[in-house]
């Protein structure tokens, strides 16, 4: 099991989730369009991890936003979900090396967004708006905003990413 910063990985969790709480209801586009930019903290957690304690952080993650709005065991449930196939899918797509331990824009790159950021945010809003509408028909009738969701998440995630990671220098 690899080392982890562990004071780094708690400001990546006060800066999504806890800066997420309060904006929740209030990042709103058109009243079609949410913003889900905690989901970032997982897909950027760091990589190698015990699975226990991958799916702890996705647990804990959901269980925290479905506190503050009123959504019992949806988002802890999906975070989760999420966070159980998550590195399966990395080794798939990236092949990425075992003793890499951080994750961030620069390491995945266009292909590493294109195939990794994109459709986990896709899955993950399309679960959360399914399972909130309740029904098959719910699919079809949100799939508006599931498009419109994963487009602004993915843009405020990559934005927020962008801002505190840092640029890998060349040697």
């Amino acid at each position: 099991m690899n080392r982890i910063n562990w004071k780094l990985l708690i400001f990546y969790f006060v800066g999504y989730v806890i800066l997420q709480i309060p904006l929740l209801h209030k990042f709103i586009l058109f009243d079609v369009a949410f913003s889900f930019f905690y989901l970032g903290f997982l897909l950027f957690f760091p990589l190698g991890q015990n699975p226990i304690l991958r799916l702890m952080a996705g647990f804990l993650t959901g269980l925290f936003i479905d506190l503050f709005s009123n959504t019992p065991g949806l988002h802890a449930g999906v975070c989760t979900f999420i966070m159980l196939f998550r590195d399966t899918w990395l080794r798939f797509i990236l092949e990425y090396e075992e003793g890499a331990l951080d994750m961030n824009i620069y390491i995945l790159k266009m292909r590493g967004v294109w195939l990794y950021v994109l459709p986990f945010i896709f899955i993950h809003h399309l679960m959360i708006f399914w399972i909130n509408y309740g029904s098959w028909m719910g699919l079809f009738l949100t799939f508006d905003r599931i498009l419109a969701s994963t487009i602004f998440s993915f843009l405020s995630i990559l934005l927020l990413n962008l801002a505190i990671s840092k640029k890998p220098s060349r040697v």
